[in-house]
């Protein structure tokens, strides 16, 4: 399995970023919703700064219905 990107919301700067999927949760059966581990990828947070918060997060990874900016709901 290769690893894919998702697109989450950086828990330090708000800012929509990329994520590299490190493990996927078991699917509950009455759910269309999946979570998984994921590595947030260093990121520009304005101003000429970078936000280097990459720690391993919580988040959807898979769902039916994103956001307007393409993030997973």
């Amino acid at each position: 399995m290769g690893k894919s990107e998702v697109n989450v919301y950086c828990n330090v700067c708000d800012k929509k970023v990329k994520a590299v999927i490190l493990t996927k949760h078991e699917k509950q059966p009455d759910d269309s919703k999946r979570y998984g581990m994921v590595r947030i990828i260093q990121h520009d947070s304005g101003l000429r700064k970078s936000c280097t918060n990459t720690s391993q997060i919580k988040a959807l990874v898979e769902s039916n219905t994103v956001d307007d900016n393409d993030v997973f709901i």
